[in-house]
């Protein structure tokens, strides 16, 4: 299983569905995931779009193994942050759900994210894991 080498911060180095989505619009995703020790997970993903702008998308959830070669994620929430450079907007993530100030826009991401939220997108195929690298079969 992945339990021994999983938990830590990993960032995404390529992965082609953001890719193309982000070469799409003109953008680009730069992609973290930090896994923690019980299983649970938090991932921020900073985007930089000519249309929306910067900021990050963040989801939480847990992970897991479905066998010894395919790894499972499972979202629970969604929220963003939009960075606005003229305010002075701290240039991170908030780190959870709970630190998102109330609003009409974290209502609407949340609902948004659980909809997009299903096994489809949560199972993994490894192909390659060693201390410092995961290679994932995207089909």
């Amino acid at each position: 299983g992945f339990g021994p080498v999983a938990p830590g911060r990993w960032s995404v180095i390529y992965a082609p569905h953001m890719t193309t989505m982000a070469n799409l619009a003109g953008g680009q995703f730069q992609v973290r995931y930090d896994l923690h020790q019980d299983g649970t997970m938090d991932s921020h993903a900073r985007y930089s779009f000519p249309i929306v702008g910067e900021g990050y998308l963040s989801v939480s959830g847990t992970y897991g193994s479905v066998d010894d070669t395919t790894c499972r994620v499972d979202f629970d929430e969604a929220w963003i942050r939009q960075l606005d450079k003229d305010e002075g907007t701290i240039d991170e993530p908030y780190a959870t759900i709970a630190d998102v100030p109330e609003s009409l826009a974290k209502t609407i991401i949340r609902r948004l994210g659980r909809v997009f939220f299903f096994d489809g997108v949560s199972v993994f195929p490894v192909s390659f894991l060693d201390d410092d690298l995961i290679v994932f079969d995207f089909e």
